[in-house]
């Protein structure tokens, strides 16, 4: 991005959630903090996270950093980029996008773009193998999800200049990067919970058929009667893709804010749930006290997860509890959680 005082450009591609916006506004952050000129960013569609015409704008702009020499624009599709001058960059969500890379390196004559990789979420730290079983997990067939999961990996081996990542590796363990914390950090939204509230990150198990939502609510009521037995009164937080309505009968706490932004989150005396980029992130980067949930039914699921992602939820997490030792566990206490 050659002077410092000359004007930045860069592409933001890939993203598929709020929280995205936020790894990619850290980023933009430490480039404003280490540039003094205009820095330009031009978005690529967001696909269904946001929605379309000005109101998604506005929701997206909201999320990154605030800073006058930060001049954003919204743009259809990835042949905007002819249009940019070689030094431009990539800010990638996940992996590279390969179609955006391929017309760069098109129109600017077989000069490849500088490319950054920020987080997706727990995915970013797995295998192809382990990508390869999300995509089948979302309905994905073959051999579409293996080809389409061999294309990712090789695109954020081959084509990634810089990895911008939460965590990063630390001989053995994992390490938050501060520089994206901060930025988690600096986004809370909202009050927080009563004294005494424990919140449980829902997940769309039932939707994706691992499990019945009967079950799912079984689990969810052991859940809610341990953590009683410790003086604490549990509310649900559903996923964003989750539908509200199918926890009736539970205390419910849910937005559009992501849980890791949610001071109700954030703030509570404990947040339980499943391997989860949210509980990840709540346990590392907010130290709020965390438990790990077994669900039987997803016994094949935990087991899938590739070796870095396991070792990076060790790293900040405490193990994962059958929910009918969940009382005495929380009564004794352990690492990521006092005695309640």
């Amino acid at each position: 991005m050659s002077d410092a005082a000359d004007t930045s450009d860069l592409v933001l591609t890939g993203v598929r959630s709020r929280s995205h916006l936020v790894y990619a506004s850290s980023y933009l952050r430490h480039v404003l903090e280490t540039r003094t000129g205009p820095v330009r960013l031009t978005v690529l569609p967001t696909g269904d996270a946001f929605g379309d015409g000005p109101a998604a704008e506005a929701a997206v702009r909201d999320l990154l950093v605030e800073d006058p020499r930060l001049l954003v624009r919204f743009a259809d599709s990835a042949e905007v980029v002819a249009g940019l001058p070689p030094s431009a960059r990539l800010l990638c969500v996940g992996a590279p996008s390969v179609r955006v890379w391929t017309t760069f390196v098109r129109t600017h004559r077989g000069r490849p773009p500088r490319v950054t990789v920020i987080d997706e979420g727990l995915g970013s730290f797995g295998t192809w193998a382990t990508r390869r079983r999300a995509y089948r997990r979302e309905g994905g067939g073959e051999p579409r999800s293996t080809v389409r999961a061999v294309a990712v990996a090789s695109g954020a081996r081959w084509l990634t200049d810089e990895r911008w990542s939460l965590y990063a590796r630390d001989g053995r363990g994992w390490r938050v990067d501060e520089r994206v914390a901060r930025e988690f950090r600096h986004r809370l939204e909202g009050a927080p919970p009563p004294p005494g509230t424990a919140v449980y990150l829902t997940q769309p198990w039932a939707a994706l058929g691992l499990l019945s939502q009967t079950a799912y609510a079984a689990h969810l009521a052991a859940v809610r009667e341990a953590v009683a037995s410790v003086g604490l009164s549990l509310v649900l937080r559903p996923h964003p893709w989750e539908q509200p309505e199918s926890y009736a009968g539970f205390d419910l706490v849910h937005g559009r804010t992501p849980a890791e932004l949610d001071r109700h989150v954030v703030a509570a005396g404990l947040v339980l749930g499943g391997n989860s980029t949210a509980l990840l992130n709540l346990a590392a980067v907010h130290h709020t006290p965390a438990a790990r949930v077994m669900v039987p039914e997803l016994a094949s699921l935990d087991a899938a997860l590739g070796s870095g992602q396991r070792t990076l939820l060790d790293s900040f997490l405490p193990p994962a509890v059958p929910v009918e030792e969940l009382a005495r566990t929380l009564r004794v206490g352990g690492r990521g959680t006092a005695p309640l």
